[in-house]
């Protein structure tokens, strides 16, 4: 029976590898097309070369990967035990002594690999391709750099003193929500919050407008509020210096993105949104596993005329799921939430509906 199971193993192991592969190139390719029909009117309008575009999409591709790898991985499950269900395979392995459950453990471990692999290229590859990628799109195909605002940006500058800026608007060379403390002795000593800053490329200064100076004694106590309407910035750096210094989120690694948070809470400051694309980082790959629990069931119950119903079932399945994925993270990156709870949220609930569903099918 050994032999069996071996030959069983290899078999499904090929197939669920054959129609992953084959169906995430189908949808990188799909929203290939998508995305350049979006942006044919200026590459033709800039007549920008067949080997810039093919670069800037080969620069998307790890993105694309890491977040639809499990939907692949979930219909390519779906199409080989599916159809070894309807034909009758899983019935003849019954028959033969082998538990569904034991030709479901290759699944498992596909899964896994296929997490580990969606982890790696997230972590090392998709950094250095999402900014290039970025380049390529604002100065080659719309000819003009377009500057977007940074959200919640912290540094840590010298003699203890910390900055924090809720928004850095690098064209316009403005900072909103400007926040800057001292520290020693692990408190706070002073504290400077305004409403804004503005760069003086004359002075080569920022300003900051409409804000208050706070001095504390020892115990926390505040000892001083002085309010101001303007006054010069104690940091120098311009406007391109901090963009080039806040990158975004999406272009560091789970190391860099650990680094940043701890910064922004040394300086005192909520890190709830970077925490909650810390714990993203984790809990994105294990979709890969999630979804052999949602498919598992609806392919093992499938008969005669009942791949299809399963299929749209399973597929109905994981849109919930990533819709609840996706309304974790708002509700965590919008403070409602923990961030490890507002990642993991999804994860969980499927996995405990997944498993039930799973070990109520017919073995």
């Amino acid at each position: 029976m050994s032999a069996t199971v071996s030959i069983l193993t290899r078999y499904i192991c090929r197939r669920i590898l054959f129609y992953y592969f084959s169906l995430v190139a189908m949808i990188v390719v799909f929203f290939v097309f998508v995305d350049f029909m979006e942006h044919i009117d200026r590459i033709v309008k800039h007549h920008a070369s067949l080997r810039l575009i093919g670069l800037y999409y080969a620069c998307l591709t790890p993105r694309i990967f890491t977040e639809m790898s499990w939907l692949g991985f979930l219909v390519a499950m779906l199409f080989v035990l599916g159809g070894l269900a309807r034909h009758n395979e899983f019935t003849a392995a019954l028959a033969g002594g082998i538990s569904i459950y034991r030709i479901a453990l290759p699944v498992l471990f596909i899964s896994a690999l296929a997490g580990t692999g969606v982890f790696c290229v997230q972590e090392f590859v998709a950094p250095k391709t999402i900014p290039l990628a970025r380049e390529i799109r604002e100065t080659d195909f719309i000819k003009e750099p377009q500057a977007h605002p940074l959200f919640d940006i912290a540094q840590v500058g010298r003699s203890n003193r910390f900055y924090f800026f809720d928004v850095v608007d690098v064209e316009r060379g403005e900072l909103t929500g400007v926040h800057v403390h001292t520290k020693k002795g692990g408190r706070i000593i002073d504290r400077i919050d305004a409403e804004k800053a503005i760069w003086d490329e004359s002075a080569r200064r920022w300003r900051m407008e409409n804000g208050v100076v706070k001095e504390f004694d020892s115990r926390g106590m505040l000892l001083k509020d002085t309010p101001f309407s303007s006054m010069e910035a104690p940091f120098k750096d311009p406007p391109k210096a901090l963009g080039a210094q806040s990158a975004d989120t999406a272009q560091l690694d789970f190391r860099q993105l650990k680094q940043k948070i701890r910064t922004m809470e040394r300086s005192g400051y909520d890190a709830h949104r970077p925490k909650v694309e810390y714990h993203t980082r984790f809990a994105l790959p294990v979709a890969n596993l999630i979804v052999v629990f949602l498919g598992l069931p609806f392919a093992l119950e499938c008969r005669k005329g009942g791949l299809v119903i399963g299929f749209a079932l399973s597929l109905m399945a994981a849109l919930f799921y990533y819709g609840s994925f996706q309304i974790g993270l708002a509700l965590g990156k919008g403070g409602f939430l923990p961030a490890a709870i507002a990642a993991w949220m999804a994860n969980a609930l499927f996995l405990g509906i997944g498993a039930g569903l799973t070990l109520r099918a017919r073995t």
